[in-house]
Formats: structure tokens, C-alpha cells, sequence
């Protein structure tokens, strides 16, 4: 996961491990935070592989400065073209994929976002049948109607989350259609 959002970033441009640090905690969530303990073996399973490497040269504060290799940019868009697994961390998974859509060609990025879509979807309807059996059990057991109440409006939170990544992913891939057919 971290090896995407760190390929994405010296997509762009060579980095320090600090800088890259930072890009890693601003994907996660605000105020999560990165430890070297985290980064610096990540950093290290690259530069193995031969996906990134390090400048030599060091400046006066000793710092090192990582660049993509060429195979690090093939390694890059297998990680873009590969399937999310449904686990935990899926959904930061599409996030951060979205990092590096700019290094993808337009077709995949919207095989991407329809992906997300499709994934965002099945939990919507599996969190609209939960709140229609909580509406049932609310009905049938009028003296923990509050429980209930709390319940539903805790799932309508969940479901209003859900459409409304759902609602910005079809505008991204309209977006997207339109600024490619004006080319």
C-alpha cells in the first residue's frame, strides 16, 4: 500500500525521505503519523528491487534524495492495474490510486474510478438491507425504539458517505470523458 503512494509521488519528482513522509501522512488521514520505524524499510524494499534509488550525493544535512527507476515506473502501473483486494484498507486503496491517476492513461482511469464505483455500490445495498431490518426490528420492539433510531441514523450516516463518493466519482468520470474528447 505505502509502496504505491511512495512510486506515485517520485512519479512526479525525486524526494527526500522526510518529503515523502509527509505525502504519506496527508494521504492517510489528517494528523496520522508516520514513523521512520514505517518508511525507511518500505524505502529500503524498493531500493532492492531496483524500483527506486538514492542520490549519492548528499547535502550538507546528510540527507539522501530517492528517484523512480525505469523499472519502478513498470512496477508503478502494475500496482495502478491491479485489482483492490476487498479487505480492510480497500478504501484507501482507490484513494490512493487516485494519487497517481495523472500517470495513467484516461481509460484506465476511469476503469479505476468504475471500479470504485462498483465496489462503493454492493456496500450501499448491503447497508440499505441493513437499515431496512433495523426499520422491522424498530417496529417490532417499540420499547428500545431509541436504540434503534440511533442505529438507523448511524447506518443513513454510512449510506450518505457512500453516495456521496459515489455522486463525485461519476462527476470525475464525466469530467474526464469531456477534457478528453475536446482533445
Amino acid at each position: 500500500m505505502y509502496e504505491l503512494l511512495i512510486l506515485a509521488a517520485l512519479m512526479s519528482r525525486n524526494m527526500s525521505g522526510y518529503k515523502l513522509r509527509l505525502i504519506l501522512e496527508n494521504a492517510m488521514s489528517p494528523r496520522r503519523k508516520i514513523s521512520n520505524g514505517v518508511l525507511y524499510p518500505v524505502l529500503d524494499k524498493l531500493k532492492v528491487k531496483g524500483y527506486i534509488c538514492f542520490d549519492e550525493d548528499q547535502n550538507a544535512r546528510g540527507t539522501k534524495t530517492a528517484y523512480i527507476t525505469e523499472s519502478g515506473r513498470d512496477y508503478f502501473h502494475e500496482l495502478m492495474e491491479k485489482p483492490v483486494v476487498h479487505d480492510s484498507k480497500w478504501d484507501d486503496m482507490y484513494r490512493f490510486k487516485m494519487r497517481g491517476m495523472t500517470y495513467m492513461s484516461v481509460v484506465d482511469q476511469v476503469a479505476i474510478l468504475r471500479d470504485y464505483f462498483g465496489e462503493l455500490d454492493e456496500d450501499f445495498h448491503v447497508y440499505m438491507a441493513v437499515k431496512n431490518h433495523l426499520e422491522d426490528l424498530r417496529e417490532a420492539h417499540p420499547t428500545t425504539e431509541d436504540y434503534y433510531q440511533w442505529q438507523i441514523r448511524t447506518t443513513d450516516f454510512v449510506m450518505t458517505v457512500l453516495e456521496t463518493k459515489m455522486n463525485w466519482i461519476q462527476t470525475q468520470i464525466k469530467e474526464i470523458q469531456k477534457m478528453e474528447n475536446k482533445k
